[in-house]
């Protein structure tokens, strides 16, 4: 297994700064309450969050010691901009996605945005592409129309 210090410890950072976000402004702001509710609403989306915290603070400070012990800086100026623009695609592609399906429905236009993802990453078995594109679009189907119509959902 690769550990690169660096990424480690920036990824880490991350995931626990967006965990601490979501415990301190997201979850108390948005996830509202019930008072008939066996289970509060924040209940779920909490433990999330401290999974997020604790998880991403582990792998910081794994990182962290790693450079401590390489004698590696935080930052550094050598990017390799051909990794930084195959690592961005993705990005682009599901912002032109969603800008697309601001025109559209989702049901309509998921199944070949997903498909299109996975042939991109370079995914050539067509169950799976069948399946991975056509099957959450349908459940999303089936939830938004049948579900949500009788009072279900």
């Amino acid at each position: 297994m690769i550990f690169v210090p660096r990424s480690d410890f920036w990824s880490g950072l991350a995931v626990a700064s967006v965990g601490l976000l979501a415990l301190l402004w997201m979850i108390p702001n948005y996830a509202g309450s019930n008072p008939f509710a066996r289970m509060p609403p924040g209940l779920v989306p909490g433990i999330g969050a401290w999974l997020m915290v604790i998880c991403g603070g582990v792998v910081a400070i794994k990182g962290l010691l790693q450079m401590m012990r390489d004698s590696l800086g935080l930052v550094s100026a050598d990017l390799n901009w051909g990794a930084l623009a195959w690592a961005a695609w993705p990005f682009a592609y599901v912002a032109v996605a969603i800008w697309f399906m601001s025109f559209i429905k989702i049901t309509w236009f998921g199944a070949f945005l997903i498909a299109g993802m996975l042939i991109l990453l370079g995914e050539r078995r067509w169950y799976m592409i069948l399946g991975c594109a056509v099957v959450p679009v349908a459940l999303l189907y089936v939830l938004s129309v049948y579900l949500m119509r009788v009072g279900i959902v």
